[in-house]
């Protein structure tokens, strides 16, 4: 959204649960969108469109989010931006007990 002027971008979120017991989190932009060819290859390690970057950013945001289970994709906004989604599965009582023994105390 660099190339835009700063009263012109705007981003969006919304968070649904679904029927299958997961949370979708959606974050839109009025930027330049995704082409369909680039569309497929944003989470490809080292793939950037951008003169300064390292192209990982994403690569990791999806390692992350399928480690914990869950999905990252990307769908065209229309008429212009790109929306990125992620859904994760919600936590139940036996995931809640897995996930005790990971916390730190920050006393």
């Amino acid at each position: 959204m660099s190339e835009l002027p700063a009263c012109k971008r705007i981003l969006s979120l919304a968070a649904e649960c679904t029927k299958d017991e997961t949370i979708e989190i959606a974050v839109a932009d009025t930027g330049k969108g995704l082409s369909p060819d680039i569309a497929d290859r944003v989470f490809e390690a080292f793939f950037t469109t951008k003169e300064e970057g390292l192209g990982i950013g994403l690569a990791i945001s999806r390692t992350i989010v399928e480690a914990h289970g869950g999905r990252l994709w990307t769908v065209p906004n229309r008429p212009q931006g790109a929306v990125f989604c992620f859904a994760l599965p919600l936590l139940n009582g036996e995931a809640e007990d897995e996930l005790a023994a990971y916390r730190v105390s920050r006393g």
